[in-house]
């Protein structure tokens, strides 16, 4: 099957929101409570626009154009989540001192295993490195924690995110030097 990548833009984001709800609802499902992962929805499991902005969200689709799959890479400080206040040169990294933020990766449940995370994940370390970025830190979820560590990631430490009314998510922080 063949695939396409190219950036993210403002146009993409409802259908962005839709995969990132169906990917959630799925592949999380063996992972997290439904409540779980409906309290992430739109809070920690979300579009970032500000990734959008800064022309480092990639996505992926199908033959028929549709999107299949997401992920991308930030300069700034914020590991998960969406940014509140866009454009904010106080929260961007210092290449060759920070580590880049790997973010938002989803893939839609019938096109996992298919290398869409592995290739997405090559386009962001790459542009992260010829921005003077020698190493990478993410908040995994369980069920992403795979693809990282098949991937060079070494895990930090686990511990949950509050996210509302009291229900966390467990998730695991992990680095690469690259």
């Amino acid at each position: 099957m063949k695939f396409k990548s190219r950036k993210a833009n403002f146009n993409d984001i409802d259908e962005l929101e839709r995969l990132i709800e169906i990917s959630a609802k799925s592949i999380n499902a063996k992972y997290y409570t439904k409540s779980e992962i409906s309290a992430a929805l739109g809070n920690a499991w979300t579009v970032d626009k500000q990734l959008i902005l800064d022309e480092t969200y990639w996505l992926v689709e199908n033959q028929n154009k549709k999107i299949v799959g997401c992920g991308g890479w930030s300069k700034r400080k914020l590991l998960f989540g969406k940014s509140e206040s866009l454009g904010s040169s106080k929260t961007e990294l210092l290449p060759g001192i920070d580590a880049a933020r790997i973010r938002a990766f989803f893939v839609h449940p019938e096109y996992t295993r298919m290398g869409i995370g592995k290739e997405l994940l090559k386009k962001c370390e790459a542009e992260a490195k010829s921005l003077g970025f020698d190493s990478l830190e993410l908040v995994a979820t369980l069920s992403g924690q795979k693809l990282y560590s098949a991937n060079g990631y070494k895990k930090i430490k686990a511990y949950k995110v509050e996210l509302e009314d009291g229900i966390t998510n467990k998730v695991i922080s992990m680095h690469k030097n690259i």
